[in-house]
């Protein structure tokens, strides 16, 4: 009887452990952790080594001025992402203050992405992101856009 017993705590015990873990992926509220996109077509990779999340997509510059000094570039380091072109703007003021020179890129997927480089080279950009993870640990999920 005492061995059904405990059988049966520690099945309820694992249940309940199960239970809370899968409820740690969704927020509060229904909400999908933010960051995660959904399926959209476009190309996602992680490096295993540095962590570095690197997305393939289209985009169009939202200022032609910008679009003059960055259309060569290939990689792009992103360390914002926006729905909202608003929400993208006030952000760019903050990275400004913090010594960015940032870009807005209206992403094919709706996203108004905020750039603070671009690159030539691959090899480049993810030294930079690296660079601005270890001077601004608020930062840590800057990110590599790469240009379809």
């Amino acid at each position: 009887m005492k061995r059904t017993v405990i059988l049966i705590m520690a099945g309820l015990m694992i249940m309940a452990g199960c239970r809370s873990k899968r409820m740690a992926e969704v927020e509060p509220g229904g909400y999908q952790r933010p960051g995660i996109e959904h399926d959209t077509g476009v190309t996602v990779e992680v490096d295993s080594d540095a962590k570095i999340r690197a997305v393939e997509e289209r985009f169009s510059f939202t200022r032609e001025e910008d679009e003059s000094v960055h259309d060569a570039r290939e990689f792009f380091v992103i360390i914002g992402s926006f729905r909202e072109k608003a929400n993208a703007d006030r952000y760019t003021a903050e990275m400004r203050v913090k010594g960015f020179n940032p870009v807005i890129l209206l992403s094919e997927t709706g996203y108004h992405r905020v750039s603070v480089d671009s690159y030539l080279l691959e090899a480049d950009a993810r030294r930079r992101i690296m660079q601005i993870r270890s001077d601004f640990p608020e930062h840590e999920d800057t990110w590599l856009l790469i240009r379809k």
